[in-house]
């Protein structure tokens, strides 16, 4: 229940509280009643809401929102990347492969407005990289919708004699990802690399970018075990940092997206259930990251 504390206030109250919890305790009682467990459990996350719309930690919700918005189209970037590398490698593999070269050329295709959207946000242009995606968000409904609807066949009259129904939650799931990127670099005060430096997080998107690739073109399935590897790896060394760890719960529906998308695909549940959980994150980190005073201008890059 104590862990309900933040670390510092444990380190200085933890054997107060305990004392007080034995001191009102029944003779013979093992286990706190439930009421008393409320009381605890609803203090320590009072005081951590109050921690979380204070001064200091305004900043580090306001440039973990920053570092997020960049990472996010990093991150799509790397898994068309990858889905590209992935196909390469069944057009390498034997005879020459017509669909494969397709499908690695759609790909690579795919990953380039996501770079675009991580270069200008590098290079301090939020609303042009928010309107770039968001333009590829249109682009992607757009282009689903057209797929679909080039299955429908008509007779010489012109009557319908078959069609496939054009699902809205594929095209929903389709633009998701470029819209989190817009949103995120809306909702974002200063994106950009922030407090993590531009020289860190380049140096873990080439070990992200490269270890993926060669891993798909190795093996096709081994690019999204060597990703998500690395990123747990890069994850866990973040969360040693209070700015990391926001940066890490920023990154929630991102993440959710992504895993959906490959164990269920595009089911309407899980597009409203993404949408529901990125509408309640980002617009409780958006308030957190513009509450209180800020200082002006951008952060400085390292």
């Amino acid at each position: 229940m104590l862990v309900a504390y933040p670390k510092e206030h444990r380190a200085r109250h933890a054997e107060e509280m305990v004392a007080v919890l034995l001191a009102s305790a029944e003779p013979g009682r093992r286990r706190p009643s439930v009421r008393d467990a409320y009381d605890v459990v609803r203090g320590g996350l009072a005081i951590r809401l109050r921690h979380a719309v204070s001064g200091r930690s305004n900043l580090h919700w306001r440039d973990a929102l920053g570092i997020a918005a960049l990472l996010a189209p990093v991150a799509l970037f790397v898994l068309k990347l990858e889905a590209a590398a992935s196909y390469g490698e069944w057009v390498l593999r034997g005879r020459f492969n017509p669909d494969g070269l397709r499908l690695m050329g759609e790909a690579g295709m795919q990953a380039l407005p996501y770079a675009l959207v991580a270069l200008l946000t590098w290079l301090n242009r939020p609303w042009a990289a928010a309107a770039c995606a968001a333009g590829y968000a249109l682009l992607s409904g757009w282009s689903i919708y057209r797929v679909e609807y080039e299955f429908a066949q008509w007779n010489a009259d012109g009557v319908l004699v078959r069609a496939d129904p054009i699902d809205a939650s594929d095209i929903g799931m389709g633009m998701l990802p470029a819209v989190l990127c817009a949103v995120m670099l809306a909702v974002a005060p200063a994106p950009g690399p922030g407090s993590a430096g531009t020289a860190r997080l380049l140096k873990w998107t080439g070990v992200l970018a490269g270890a993926s690739v060669l891993a798909a073109m190795s093996f096709r399935w081994a690019g999204l075990p060597v990703a998500v590897a690395i990123v747990l790896v890069a994850g866990i060394l973040a969360l040693r940092s209070p700015v990391g760890r926001r940066a890490a719960v920023v990154l929630v529906p991102m993440a959710a997206m992504i895993v959906a998308r490959t164990l269920w695909g595009n089911h309407p549940l899980s597009l409203a259930l993404l949408v529901t959980l990125s509408a309640a994150v980002l617009g409780v980190v958006g308030v957190l990251a513009r509450a209180g005073s800020v200082p002006s201008g951008r952060p400085t890059r390292s």
